[in-house]
């Protein structure tokens, strides 16, 4: 205990001796204390008691490290009492103890000993007892070995033989000097020799150190005689590559014992692996042995093992070219249950994460490689592998190549050798996201888009495109004016195509708008944008009759032609936007002249005052209205049975028309129609006037037509009214779409408008006011919508 504590003390001043001389530069201060980054700032002394002290949360002391051969090479002059250093043999610090003269370790034992056998007393080197084969060493097998100590420590000597025994023993040399050492025995000698050999060689290692000594020892051969039958040598167990083999690996053989006494049996090593067996026979005659393998077999086939034995005699005593076969690798495997791992998609190149997880049942070890065909323009392989141990196991297939299509790829897998049959793998590959672009330079558009007119199949857009990789696509714009366009479907094919986009939706108003087209291509395809003019398209309009009553013969300054002339009223850009409206003077053509007239694209006819259809006539504008699908505003003053057999005609009515001679202001019905509420006002409820003197009504309307207004207010004679269906009006006063911007007469020219043809609203007789342009205007623009929609270009009257 007190020695323990001495060596403590030695330890700690050492440390501060070695530390003190390092730092000397601080050895004037009272004391020195050194800090690092971890640790907080100041300048703190060192504690008390303490003439150097570290500080650091996250580092120690480092000290010299040596060898114990370089600890040995210093000097003997540098050899300081405490010389302090780490000992990496031994893993142990060291100082140095002048009283002693050694080098001591902290752990606590002493270092290895320095010591040796000297070539002259190798012949004093003694193996005592008898030795004989197949009998175990007894306390009397020993070996006795000198050795001179010249620095005391510990030892560790053996003396070992390839024979089945050897000798050891350790301890500590407590001083330089002479020794014997008495190497117990362990172990059964497994072969005999003849007088006349020398035995055993042995080999003496001390402390690490072979020796040069090399003493042999004789063991006596045992006195067995037996024969093996060959013939009886039968395998056991199977044999697989690096399998090592367990006690089912063995060799069984039939002997004759002629002497009893110890055997052995051995053959030679064959491809990493061996038999042998020992034993005593306690009777002669026919027996049964065992020769059990060890090792390892390294490679696959038929090996060829000869035996040997410690028979007294030779023949019958040995048996050569014994057959064991190792088994070749196989192995049987499971698609079914096989797992896919990584990311698979079209054009896109396998890598190595992209593996396939493969069951298989190992039969027989060996290395295969196993791999797939290609298909799609991948594989896999597993490469070559060792199937090292038996039973189920996975393997790892690596994919190779790119994958030229989505959907799923069929695979058969092989393996080559050793493989029982062959599966086949589904592998699933992403197809690429359809991907295009877009020609925006090229889109076009059909149909015809104008206000208020619902969009159908006609109205299309179409956008080339052109398809890298196939699938679904969705193309559309963005709602303006009331509609938008778009289009879905699959591209099944790559290359140049039309995508064709069909309109929805009510268009809300005229003018110009431009339609942004998006696409969901994966690269983005490219956002077009395509302008689309929302107008009625160019409109011919037939004037029957004469002077200010209808636009064919009016000047521009009078309403009948003025308000239909004005740009602002009727064009791209006006109140009701249309490309333009044609003005045809039809005058008081009849019969063939005026279907020669309508056949020439007429869509609206005006009829004014001074017009009386002959019956010819009337035939052809009712197939105008009914076949053609035009539109006729009508109106009639001079001729009630004509006017009656027109709206009759038309109607399929039996009305009469009868006329007035007074100046009327006739109420206008608050009833919903496109005539009374227009884009150029609302006058439901207002008044409409009629032209001096001489206004028709009509009695008797049927169910198909919309009372519009009565003549002076009374109920039963109706001023004005509309064809629910057909595109029909009729109004009681040839002269109501009559006016100029000068006049003011309260009984003349009821149609005012301003010096540029808008309309206006016109004091009248008995103080109301009429809004008779406004009516002509809201007429006009029903008009254009209607024959936008229903006129048949395509028909002409017979």
């Amino acid at each position: 205990m007190k020695r323990s504590i001495h060596k403590i003390q030695k330890i700690i001043f050492i440390v501060i001796f070695c530390l003190f001389g390092f730092y000397s530069a601080f050895a004037q201060l009272e004391s020195s204390k050194i800090k690092d980054g971890t640790v907080s700032d100041g300048a703190d002394k060192a504690r008390s008691g303490a003439i150097l002290e570290l500080e650091s949360n996250t580092k120690g002391m480092l000290i010299s490290r040596l060898t114990t051969k370089q600890r040995n090479a210093i000097p003997v002059g540098n050899l300081s009492d405490g010389l302090f250093i780490f000992n990496t043999t031994t893993g142990c610090f060291d100082y140095w103890s002048v009283i002693q003269s050694v080098w001591l370790s902290i752990c606590g034992t002493p270092p290895p000993a320095v010591a040796n056998i000297a070539t002259a007393q190798c012949a004093q080197i003694i193996a005592n007892g008898t030795y004989k084969e197949g009998e175990a060493l007894v306390p009397a097998n020993y070996m006795t070995i000198p050795v001179t100590v010249t620095q005391p420590g510990t030892y560790t000597i053996s003396a070992s033989t390839t024979n089945g025994y050897y000798f050891n023993t350790n301890g500590t040399f407590p001083s330089a000097g002479s020794y014997i050492l008495n190497l117990p025995g362990t172990g059964t000698p497994n072969k005999g020799y003849v007088l006349g050999d020398n035995g055993d060689v042995v080999s003496v290692i001390l402390n690490g150190i072979t020796t040069p000594c090399s003493p042999y020892i004789f063991v006596e051969k045992a006195n067995v005689d037996f024969a093996i039958n060959c013939a009886s040598i039968s395998s056991h167990g199977d044999y697989f590559i690096g399998i090592p083999l367990t006690n089912d690996n063995k060799l069984t053989l039939d002997v004759n014992v002629t002497s009893i006494g110890f055997w052995s049996m051995s053959t030679n090593t064959v491809n990493g692996y061996s038999f042998s067996g020992t034993g005593k026979f306690t009777t002669t005659g026919l027996q049964t042995v065992e020769l059990l393998g060890t090792g390892a077999p390294v490679a696959s086939g038929l090996n060829s093992f000869n035996l040997s034995s410690n028979a007294e005699t030779f023949v019958g005593a040995s048996c050569s070219n014994i057959p064991l076969t190792v088994a070749p690798v196989g192995y049987t495997i499971d698609c079914a249950v096989a797992t896919q791992n990584g990311v698979y998609m079209q054009d896109v190149a396998l890598s190595s994460t992209n593996k396939i997880t493969l069951p298989v049942n190992v039969t027989a070890t060996g290395q295969t490689t196993i791999t797939t065909n290609t298909a799609n323009g991948i594989s896999f392989t597993s490469g070559l592998i060792d199937l090292a141990t038996l039973g189920e196991q996975n393997v790892t297939l690596v994919g190779l190549g790119k994958p030229i299509a989505g959907g799923t790829t069929d695979l058969i897998v092989s393996g080559t050798p050793g493989i029982v049959g062959t599966c086949a793998l589904k592998v699933v590959i992403a197809g690429q996201p359809t991907t295009y672009t877009t020609n925006c330079s090229e889109i076009t558009t059909s149909g015809t888009y104008a206000p208020g007119i619902a969009m159908n199949g006609a109205n299309t857009m179409t956008v080339p495109v052109n398809v890298s990789y196939v699938g679904a696509y969705t193309i559309n714009t963005n709602t303006v004016n009331g509609i938008s366009f778009s289009a879905t479907g699959t591209f099944v094919t790559t290359g140049a195509q039309n995508v064709v986009m069909t309109a929805n939706g009510v268009p809300t108003s005229g003018g110009s708008f431009t339609y942004a087209i998006t696409a969901n291509s994966t690269n983005g395809g490219a956002t077009c944008n395509k302008s689309i003019s929302f107008v009625f398209r160019t409109m011919r309009v037939l004037g029957l009759g004469t002077g200010m009553y209808q636009p064919g013969t009016a000047t521009t300054v009078q309403a009948a032609k003025a308000i239909l002339a004005l740009g602002s009223n009727f064009g791209p850009t006006g109140t009701v936007q249309i490309q333009k409206l044609e003005i045809v003077n039809g005058g008081n053509n009849d019969g063939s002249g005026l279907r020669n007239l309508i056949n020439n694209n007429i869509d609206i006819i005006v009829i004014g005052y001074n017009y009386t259809p002959n019956a010819a006539s009337i035939l052809i504008l009712n197939d105008f209205v009914k076949n053609k699908k035009g539109v006729i505003i009508h109106s009639q003053e001079n001729d009630a049975s004509g006017a009656a057999n027109l709206i009759n005609t038309i109607c399929d009515s039996s009305v009469s028309v009868s006329g007035s001679g007074s100046t009327y202001t006739n109420p206008i019905l608050n009833v919903s129609d496109p005539l009374l509420d227009g884009p150029f006002g609302n006058i439901r409820g207002l008044h409409l006037g009629s032209d001096v003197n001489n206004s028709y009504y009509v009695t008797g309307l049927p169910e198909n037509v919309t009372t519009l207004s009565t003549q002076n207010g009374s109920a039963s004679k109706i001023f004005a009214f509309k064809h629910n269906t057909l595109g029909y009006v009729y109004i009681g006063d040839a002269g109501w779409m009559a006016g100029t911007a000068a006049n003011t007469s309260t009984t003349t020219w009821p149609a005012k408008i301003s010096g540029a043809g808008l309309v206006q609203s016109k004091a009248y007789n008995g103080g109301v006011t009429v809004y008779n342009s406004m009516m002509y205007g809201n007429a006009m623009a029903w008009a254009i919508k209607y024959a936008q929609e229903n006129i048949d270009p395509n028909y002409l009257i017979p």
